[in-house]
C-alpha cells in the first residue's frame, strides 16, 4: 500500500488518514475517497465522471453530490490548501502539488480476525493438549455453549484461546476476561464495549443481541467462576436471542446453564510411579518442565542417568497442573535438581498432612504457591502482593506506583525482574504490558490483606487511576478514537476496582469522590453512563456529608451528573439535570473555569432548546459570551446555531453554524465535553441542512442531508447521529414531502436510539413514528394524539410533518410558543380551517404567515402560503394573488420538482 506526501501534508492510504504537519486532519469518507483518487494521479486531470465512479463505484449520484465532497475537502485542507484542486473546465479536476509516494508492503487481513489486543499472550508452546483442543473445536458443531472446567492453573485459558484461534476462520472471536470483574453488574456493559458499542442507558442486552446477530461470532467467557451466576444468566439469554453466537466459557465449577455441555481439563500426563525406563516426549508434564527448566539450566543437569527420574518425581508431585511446573521449572535458574527436587517434596507433604479437606489439584497448587513465595526476597514477596490490587494489565511504571516508597528505583527494578523470571509475572498480549494470572493475584490478594501496608498500597492505587485519567483525557484531544480506546480503554477495570475500595468499609472515601469527579471520559467513551450514574450518586452523597468542599471537585460532579442524566434519563429528569448543570456553572464562573462553564451552558442550553425555551438559551449563550468570549471566542456559536434558527431568525442561525462549523475544522474530533455532548460538526450541519430546507433551497438541502447522514454514520457517534436524523434529516424529509425518504431516516433512527439505549431520542422516534403512520393514513385523530404528550422541539419538528392534519387544539399549542422557525407555516394552517368560517380572517392570517415568511426569508413557507393564498383568493384579487404565487414560484426554477412545486403551479 502507498503513502502519499504533498507539501506539509501525509495521505496515508491503507489506514484512511490524512494529516498535516503530523497532526491528523478530520476528513469525511467521501472527501477522504476524493483525495485519494486525486492525489494517485497527480498532474493530470481526472473527469467528473472517473472521480463519481471511483468515489460512488455501486451507486448512481448526481454531480451535485461530488461538488459537494470536493467544497469539503477543500475546507478540511485549509485555506492555502484550497489551490491545490483545479476546476478544469468542461474537462474535470487537476491535483496541482508534486506528490512524493512511499510503497510499502500490504498487509493480509483474514475474514474474520481475532482482535489479538484483547487475548492474554499464552507465554509457551502448549505441550500436551492438542487432541483435546481439536475435540473441543469439534464439539461447535453441534453445541452452542461449552465451558472447559478445571482446577486453578491447570491451562483453561490457554486452551480457550487456541481452541478460538482454531475456529476464528469461522467466527468473529471476542474476548472477555471476566477476572477483572468483581461483581456480574459490568459483564454485559464490558461485552458491549468489546463489541464496539456505546451503549449509553442500563439496558445493554438489545444492543448486544442486535450486533451479535450480524455476523456468526464466538464469544469466550474466561474465568467465568468470579461470577458465574450472571455469565451463566447472560449466556442463556444471548444464546436465546442471537442464533449465530456460539459461547466458549473457562470456569473452576460449570456455569449450569440450559444448553451447556462441559469439558473437564485434566492435568498433564506425567510419568506413573516406578517407571523403569522415561522418554520425556511421552509424558507431556515432564517434557514442559524440561523445555522450561532448560531454558535457565545446564543441560548437563538432564543429560545424567537419574536425571529424568528426579525431574519425574518432581511432576508428579505437581500432579500435572501447568502453572505449578511452569514456577517449579522456573526456579532451576538458582537451584539444582537435587534441591529442586527435595525443595518441592517437603511443603507438598506438609500441606496435604495440614489440609485434608481441600482438593488435591488445589492442595497442589496452593503449596507450589507458598514453595514459590517463600522463595522470593523480602522485596519481591512486597511487591507481588502490592500488584495484586491490579484488575488486569500494567506497565512496570504502574507497578512502580504502587511499590513501597522507601524501596529505591534499582530496587524496584530487581524484584520486578525477578518475579518476571520465576514466572510470578506474565506477560500479556496487550501492548507488552504484565499481568498476573488470576490463581497468582488471588494467592497475592491474601497476603497483601494480612499485611500492615493494603490500605497504604491501595490509596496509591486509587492515586495512579488518578493520574492515569489525567493522561487519557489528554490524549482525547490528539488520538483517534480507535487508539485512544487501546491505550486507555483497559483502565475502567483499574477504575472499579479502586472505587470498590474506596467506598467500603476502611476505604479512603474522599479518594473515591475525587475519581469519579475526574472520569467522566472513560464511562463516556465506552458506552458506561448507566454505570457511571450510579457512581455519580454515590459519590454525590458522601460529597454532602463532608464538613470541608472542594470547589472543583463538586463542580465535576455536578457537569458530569447532569450530562448523564440528560443523555441516559431523557426528560424525565430534565429539571434535576439544570439544576446539577445550574450548580456546577455557577462553580465554574466562581473558578473563573472557561471550558467547565461552557460544559454546564452547553448541557442547559441543550436541556431548553429540547423544551422549547429558545429565547433563555440563546440569553445563556450569550451571558457566557460576556464571561468568557475573549477566551473562547465564537465557542458560543455552536449553542445559538440551533436557537436563532427555531425562533425564526435564519440568517443568524446559519452565521453561527459556518462558525461553529469553522472551529470543529482540523480537529481530531469536534466533541468538546469528553465526547458526551454532540461532535460539533454534526450539530452545526443538522442547522444547515435544516435551514436550507426552510429557506426554499431543496436541492442543497437534499444534497446536504445525504452527505452529513454518511458524514454521521461514519462518525459512529450515536448521539450526534440521533440528533442530526432527529432534529435535522427526518423534518427536512417529511417537510419536503419526501415520505419514503423520511421513513428511512426514520428507520435508522429508532434502530440506533433503541440499540444504545437513547431514550430521549427514542422519544424523538416514537413520536415521529406515529405521526408519519398518520400521514399515510390521512388519520387526523391518530395525529393530534400522537403529539399530546410532545413539547418543544419534539412538537413542533413533528408538527411539521404533517401540519394539514392538526387540530385547532394542537395548532393553538404550537402558536403560544417561540416556534419562530415555523410560525409562517402556522399562520397558514391556522388561516386553512379558519376559511370554513370566516374567509376573510382565514385570508388575512394566512397573508399574515405569508408575510412572515417573506420577511424571514423562508421561501418554503412563503411557497405555501402563496399558494394557500391563491387557491382561495376572493374573486377580485385572484389575479393579484396568481401573479404573488408566480413571483415566488419564480425563485424555485432549476429545483427538481417537489410535491409543493407541483401544488404551486396549479394555481400560478
Amino acid at each position: 500500500m502507498s503513502v502519499l506526501y504533498f507539501d506539509s501534508f501525509e495521505l496515508d492510504i491503507e489506514n484512511r488518514r490524512l494529516s498535516a504537519d503530523g497532526k491528523a486532519l478530520r476528513l469525511g469518507s467521501r472527501a477522504f475517497d476524493i483525495l485519494a483518487a486525486l492525489a494517485t494521479r497527480a498532474g493530470q486531470v481526472v473527469s467528473k465522471e472517473e472521480l463519481i465512479r471511483a468515489v460512488w463505484p455501486t451507486t448512481i449520484v448526481e454531480e451535485g453530490a461530488l461538488r459537494v465532497h470536493l467544497v469539503s475537502l477543500r475546507k478540511s485542507l485549509g485555506d492555502e490548501a484550497r489551490k491545490f484542486i483545479e476546476n478544469v473546465p468542461s474537462r474535470g479536476y487537476q491535483f496541482l502539488p508534486t506528490v512524493r509516494v512511499s510503497h510499502r508492503p500490504a498487509t493480509s487481513r483474514p475474514a474474520n480476525p481475532i482482535d489479538k489486543s484483547t487475548l492474554p499472550r499464552t507465554a509457551t508452546k502448549l505441550l500436551g493438549r492438542e487432541d483435546f483442543i481439536r475435540t473441543t473445536a469439534e464439539f461447535f458443531k453441534t453445541t452452542r455453549l461449552l465451558t472447559i472446567a478445571g482446577a486453578g492453573g491447570i491451562g483453561k485459558t490457554s486452551v480457550a484461546i487456541a481452541v478460538a484461534r482454531l475456529l476464528s476462520q469461522q467466527y468473529r472471536v471476542l474476548f472477555l476476561d471476566l477476572a477483572a470483574h468483581s461483581t456480574g453488574e459490568t459483564l454485559l456493559p464490558s461485552l458491549a464495549s468489546q463489541l464496539g458499542l456505546s451503549v449509553y442507558g442500563s439496558n445493554v442486552l438489545p444492543a448486544i443481541i442486535g450486533e451479535l446477530q450480524k455476523s456468526a461470532t464466538l464469544l469466550v467467557f474466561d474465568n467465568c467462576e468470579h461470577v458465574v451466576d450472571e455469565a451463566a444468566r447472560a449466556a442463556e439469554e444471548i444464546l436465546k436471542a442471537s442464533p449465530l453466537t456460539t459461547i466458549l466459557a473457562t470456569s473452576r465449577e460449570p456455569l449450569r446453564a440450559s444448553l451447556e455441555r462441559v469439558r473437564q481439563l485434566p492435568p498433564l500426563e506425567v510419568p506413573p510411579e516406578g517407571s523403569s525406563t522415561i522418554n520425556a516426549s511421552e509424558y507431556a508434564g515432564l517434557e514442559l518442565f524440561i523445555s522450561l527448566a532448560g531454558l535457565v539450566a545446564d543441560e548437563s543437569d538432564f543429560a545424567r542417568p537419574d536425571a529424568m527420574t528426579l525431574a519425574a518425581d518432581i511432576v508428579r508431585r505437581l500432579d500435572g497442573i501447568p502453572l505449578a511446573i511452569e514456577l517449579a521449572a522456573a526456579r532451576a535458574f538458582d537451584m539444582d535438581l537435587e534441591s529442586l527436587h527435595r525443595s518441592v517434596a517437603d511443603p507438598l507433604a506438609l500441606l496435604r498432612r495440614g489440609r485434608r479437606t481441600a482438593p488435591p489439584r488445589q492442595q497442589t497448587l496452593r503449596a507450589a504457591l507458598d514453595w514459590s513465595y517463600n522463595t522470593l526476597e523480602p522485596t519481591q514477596k512486597d511487591l507481588l502482593d502490592r500488584l495484586s490490587v491490579f484488575a488486569g494489565t500494567f506497565t512496570a511504571d504502574h507497578a512502580r506506583w504502587v511499590a513501597a516508597e522507601d524501596v529505591s528505583d534499582e530496587e524496584f527494578y530487581d524484584a520486578f525482574d525477578g518475579l518476571f523470571l520465576k514466572s510470578l509475572l506474565n506477560v500479556s498480549g496487550a501492548g507488552g504490558n504484565y499481568r498476573l494470572l488470576v490463581t497468582t493475584r488471588e494467592y497475592a490478594a491474601t497476603k497483601l490483606a494480612n499485611s500492615g501496608f493494603d490500605q497504604s498500597c491501595k490509596l496509591a492505587h486509587a492515586k495512579l487511576c488518578r493520574a492515569r485519567l489525567a493522561e487519557a483525557e489528554r490524549d482525547w484531544t490528539v488520538l483517534d478514537t480507535g487508539s485512544w480506546l487501546n491505550e486507555h480503554g483497559g483502565l475502567v477495570h483499574e477504575l472499579r476496582s479502586a472505587l470498590e475500595w474506596a467506598f467500603s468499609k476502611g476505604g479512603e472515601t474522599r479518594a473515591g469522590i475525587d475519581l469519579v469527579a475526574s472520569s467522566n471520559i472513560i464511562w463516556t467513551q465506552l458506552g458506561l453512563m448507566a454505570e457511571q450514574l450510579r457512581h455519580l450518586e454515590r459519590a454525590l452523597a458522601y460529597f454532602d456529608q463532608l464538613e470541608e468542599v472542594d470547589a472543583l471537585t463538586e463542580m465535576n460532579l455536578r457537569v458530569s451528573h447532569g450530562g448523564t442524566l440528560y443523555h441516559i434519563k431523557s426528560s424525565e429528569r430534565d429539571q434535576e439535570a439544570i439544576e446539577e448543570f445550574s450548580k456546577a456553572k455557577s462553580i465554574a464562573e466562581n473558578l473563573r473555569d472557561h471550558m467547565n462553564t461552557l460544559r454546564a451552558v452547553g448541557g442547559m442550553t441543550a436541556i431548553h432548546t429540547m423544551n422549547g425555551d429558545y429565547v433563555e438559551a440563546i440569553s445563556l449563550a450569550h451571558r457566557f459570551n460576556d464571561l468568557f468570549g475573549n477566551v473562547l471566542p465564537n465557542a458560543a456559536s455552536r449553542l445559538l446555531a440551533h436557537n436563532f434558527h427555531y425562533i425564526g431568525n435564519f440568517d443568524a442561525g446559519l452565521t453561527h453554524a459556518q462558525i461553529a462549523l469553522e472551529l470543529a475544522r482540523g480537529g481530531v474530533r469536534g466533541t468538546l465535553n469528553n465526547g458526551a455532548s454532540y461532535d460539533q460538526r454534526i450539530s452545526a450541519l443538522s442547522t444547515v441542512v435544516k435551514t436550507l430546507w426552510v429557506q426554499g433551497k431543496l436541492s442543497e438541502a437534499r444534497s446536504l442531508l445525504a452527505s452529513t447522514f454518511e458524514e454521521a454514520s461514519a462518525l459512529d457517534h450515536a448521539i450526534s447521529y440521533c440528533l442530526f436524523l432527529s432534529v435535522s434529516a427526518c423534518p427536512t424529509a417529511f417537510g419536503m414531502g419526501d415520505h419514503d425518504l423520511g421513513v428511512r431516516l426514520l428507520s435508522h433512527l429508532a434502530e440506533k436510539a433503541t440499540k444504545n439505549s437513547l431514550l430521549r431520542w427514542q422519544e424523538w422516534a416514537t413520536t415521529f413514528h406515529h405521526v408519519a403512520k398518520a400521514v399515510q393514513s390521512g388519520n387526523s385523530d391518530e395525529f393530534n394524539q400522537s403529539l399530546r404528550n410532545a413539547k418543544g422541539a419534539r412538537f413542533e419538528n413533528c408538527l411539521m410533518a404533517g401540519g394539514h392534519l392538526a387540530d385547532d387544539e394542537t395548532l393553538d399549542r404550537a402558536l403560544s410558543k417561540n416556534a419562530g422557525w415555523c410560525r409562517a407555516e402556522l399562520y397558514r394552517l391556522k388561516g386553512e380551517r379558519l376559511l370554513l368560517e370566516n374567509a376573510q380572517d382565514g385570508r388575512e392570517l394566512i397573508r399574515r404567515g405569508y408575510d412572515l415568511a417573506t420577511e424571514q426569508g423562508a421561501k418554503f413557507w412563503e411557497l405555501r402560503s402563496a399558494t394557500s393564498l391563491a387557491k382561495h383568493a376572493a374573486e377580485s384579487h385572484g389575479r393579484a394573488e396568481r401573479e404573488r404565487l408566480a413571483e415566488t414560484l419564480s425563485f424555485f426554477e432549476g429545483e427538481a420538482l417537489s410535491v409543493d412545486v407541483s401544488a404551486a403551479r396549479k394555481f400560478a
